[in-house]
């Protein structure tokens, strides 16, 4: 029940920081803001077909490609804003750090494929691996501007929330509220509306 309340919540957000977006993107005619657009309405898609098997049949669906395919393009989305208003200034030869982004997502991906599927699993390290490798290389890139590296933090932040999810809905299996998956969960919703201000210091840089 408490997952119907928190996926409701969580569309809420969305729909609103959506409407936000488009309302800038059509506005400015930009560029930038039609890409952060796409990512929450991909991410809302995903989360309203999840809220629909719960609320209909009572459990989680079955089958989630739609769901999947939503989540996959929202990534999509926003690795293509992230490279839109924070270019690579630097040559990828001269960095290793960013390198520990598809380690960490690859290791993950072993460990997820030991318990579920293998290839919604292989897709989802290397989405989450590009954006990690292109936030943290935006990030240790000395000649990058501040209000750029704010988008690139928010990124990664919003990475590791997932991972934390993921990690703790295989090992908790506490009553809902107790249940560490549903506080991720709500952080990650609380993210949401912080893509808005990060995108908008980005292109105001």
């Amino acid at each position: 029940m408490i997952e119907s309340y928190e996926n409701a919540l969580q569309i809420a957000v969305l729909l609103v920081c959506v409407g936000i977006a488009l309302v800038r993107a059509i506005a400015g005619r930009s560029r930038t803001w039609t890409l952060l657009s796409f990512f929450y309405g991909s991410w809302a898609l995903g989360d309203i077909f999840w809220t629909v098997c719960l609320i209909f049949f009572g459990e989680t669906p079955q089958i989630s490609l739609v769901a999947d395919l939503s989540w996959y393009a929202s990534y999509i989305f926003l690795y293509l804003l992230l490279r839109h208003v924070a270019p690579p200034t630097s040559p990828l030869a001269q960095r290793l750090l960013p390198w520990l982004g598809p380690v960490f997502t690859a290791g993950m991906a072993l460990f997820f494929m030991m318990r579920g599927e293998v290839f919604s699993n292989l897709i989802y390290a290397a989405l989450m691996g590009l954006l990690l490798f292109s936030a943290i290389h935006r990030l240790v890139d000395g000649r990058r501007n501040i209000r750029q590296g704010f988008l690139c933090v928010l990124i990664i932040a919003f990475c590791l929330l997932e991972y934390g999810l993921w990690v703790s809905s295989c090992f908790w299996t506490d009553p809902e509220p107790l249940n560490p998956y549903y506080w991720f969960d709500l952080l990650l919703t609380v993210c949401f509306p912080f893509f808005l201000a990060a995108t908008r210091r980005a292109v105001a840089s």
